[in-house]
């Protein structure tokens, strides 16, 4: 179930500019990354998440918040 308020993912994301993430299924956490989106999915799924959400994190400094 998607959040009901929004993350403020800023700080964890801050590392993965220009990349792929698979977020854990809660969207707390990055549990794969890449520079494809199969990349990212596939290092989650070694992982064992098996819902992750996946996102591109663009090359902008500055906040990053997922909202419902």
């Amino acid at each position: 179930m998607p959040p009901t308020n929004p993350i403020d993912l800023t700080e964890i994301l801050e590392p993965y500019l220009n990349k792929w993430v698979a977020l854990s299924a809660n969207q707390t956490a990055v549990v794969g990354s890449g520079d494809s989106l199969d990349e990212a999915l596939s290092n989650a799924q070694r992982k064992g998440a098996t819902q992750p959400v996946i996102m591109f994190v663009p090359g902008i400094s500055g906040p990053h918040v997922l909202g419902a």
